[in-house]
């Protein structure tokens, strides 16, 4: 892996990033494969693959608190795409970490991929988080909460999780999310929408996949535990390309950065929903 340039949240430009800029930051490399729940003693001598991510999670937040995150006054975790779902997962553990810090919350981007009620359109990612479960032994990182209900491979979907979240969480994301389009929606609507070209049964599908997308969020009655800013546009990931002054992307005339940084500084506490029910194509 080459070096990673800090930008979006990231970021230490104050022109870019006037509110975070000045934070010690951490960036953890996805190199698990698994979203940081693997936990497996097993490796394959073929291939010398170790799944272990639960324990890479748990080793990075060792080393962390030894250097002093533990005397941090203000704390964030936040992860984007495969990011996102660890997020959420280990939220609550994060927060435990951190007894002495006056403000601690979490932020998932661009990771609350759904279960589809369509069961060819659920496949997709029903395959992946079955393979997780499988190989990497991911079932007893998930939540306890949820696993006791449910089959493993269905908690990991946000949405049979977060209502066990204590810790306040942002939630950000595009209801037309790319990736979350082509997996569960298939190439020929993801290119449709691109090419300008969606049919008015496409259309309808993108409308019916919105609506049950947003049935799937955290209700608007407690914005300061969970809050929401869901787009429109069609694009995945925000906080490390689409998030300064210039190129924050805006809904209800207030840009993502805006929001959660008023949301996390205990300043306003959003639930921004963006009315477009059709994906519009960002510039």
């Amino acid at each position: 892996m080459g070096p990673w340039k800090f930008e979006g949240l990231f970021s230490i430009n104050k022109s870019e990033n006037s509110d975070f800029y000045n934070w010690n930051k951490v960036f953890v490399r996805y190199c698990d494969g698994g979203a940081f729940t693997g936990d497996v003693e097993y490796v394959d001598p073929a291939t010398n693959l170790h799944f272990r991510g639960a324990r890479i999670f748990e080793a990075v937040m060792d080393e962390l608190l030894a250097k002093g995150l533990k005397n941090a006054k203000n704390a964030l975790l936040a992860g984007t795409s495969a990011g996102g779902y660890p997020t959420m997962l280990y939220c609550d553990h994060f927060r435990s970490l951190l007894p002495k810090s006056k403000r601690v919350k979490c932020f998932a981007d661009a990771g609350h991929f759904i279960h589809a009620k369509n069961p060819k359109q659920a496949r997709g990612f029903e395959e992946v988080y079955n393979a997780l479960v499988t190989l990497q032994g991911s079932a007893k990182a998930l939540p306890k909460a949820c696993t006791s209900k449910m089959n493993p491979v269905l908690c990991f979907f946000p949405e049979n999780i977060l209502q066990h979240i204590k810790t306040p969480i942002f939630i950000a994301m595009s209801a037309y999310d790319s990736f979350q389009v082509n997996k569960t929606l298939g190439h020929d609507i993801f290119s449709c929408i691109f090419s300008r070209t969606c049919t008015s049964s496409q259309n309808k599908t993108l409308r019916e996949f919105r609506s049950e997308f947003l049935t799937t969020l955290p209700k608007p009655h407690n914005p300061l535990l969970k809050g929401v800013f869901i787009d429109s546009f069609v694009h995945h990931s925000a906080i490390q390309w689409r998030w300064t002054i210039q190129s924050g992307l805006v809904v209800n005339n207030v840009s993502a950065p805006e929001a959660f940084a008023d949301w996390y500084f205990d300043q306003k506490y959003w639930y921004v929903i963006d009315e477009k029910d059709l994906p519009t194509i960002p510039k």
